[in-house]
């Protein structure tokens, strides 16, 4: 499971930060980076937090 999460998010960021949904938030993209960049760490150390369980996060 842990290797699935990381897999996860690794496509979720490069679909979040590609240039289509850059391009569909362009007039207000400082506000949509910021959002989405903040959630995105969140998602990360949530993940990390859940990896260093000893029973794998399951």
């Amino acid at each position: 499971m842990r290797r699935d999460i990381w897999i996860f998010l690794f496509f979720l960021g490069s679909i979040l930060f590609g240039w289509p949904f850059l391009r569909i938030f362009h007039r207000s993209l400082t506000y949509y980076l910021f959002i989405t960049w903040f959630v995105f760490i969140g998602l990360l150390f949530l993940a990390s937090l859940l990896s260093d369980r000893g029973d794998g996060g399951n």
